[in-house]
């Protein structure tokens, strides 16, 4: 398992009003939510970060569960909260 930070990414997604149909004056209302994901970022490519938020040792193997991929484009910021994490 390679040594990487574990890190806070604050980003943006889409929300919806759910209100069936709306007017113009409603729709200039709407507003992304927030969102804040803590993990590790196992992969990035040119469009997306690979985050997991859980990492599991047993017996000498590592795993890792509860994956996300959030696209670069919707990313606000990325904070390590601590460079190593083992």
């Amino acid at each position: 398992m390679k040594k990487i930070p574990l890190v806070l990414i604050k980003w943006q997604d889409i929300t919806s009003s759910h209100t069936g149909w709306i007017n113009e004056t409603d729709i200039s209302k709407l507003k992304t939510a927030t969102c804040y994901t803590v993990g590790w970022v196992m992969k990035e490519d040119d469009k997306n970060y690979y985050v997991i938020s859980a990492l599991v040792e047993h017996d000498g193997e590592w795993s890792q569960s509860f994956d996300t991929v959030i696209p670069k484009g919707v990313v606000d910021s990325i904070k390590i909260l601590r460079k190593r994490w083992w």
